[in-house]
């Protein structure tokens, strides 16, 4: 399970971290050379599926935490005149 989250602007570095720390896997952030900061503070963790729940349920609770929400799984779906035969 992948989980998107996003940091408030006014978040404390000791109070990002803490967030990091408590997540069962590393996050990254989803635009590492951005600098504008609204686009700085977005993150993505990707934790197995038994610990999705709750690591979902670290962030949402976490005062420093904007928002955490799963990230929708993506599926290609061919045109049929490209699909084989």
């Amino acid at each position: 399970m992948r989980i998107r989250f996003k940091f408030h602007d006014n978040a404390k570095p000791g109070a990002r971290a803490e967030v990091l720390d408590g997540l069962p896997a590393d996050a990254e952030r989803l635009f590492p050379a951005e600098t504008d900061p609204e686009l700085a503070a977005l993150y993505v963790t990707a934790v197995a599926d038994a610990d999705g729940a709750e690591a979902l349920q670290h962030l949402q609770r976490s005062a420093a935490v904007e928002f955490a929400e799963p990230e929708p799984e993506r599926r290609l779906h061919l045109p049929e005149e490209l699909e084989g035969d």
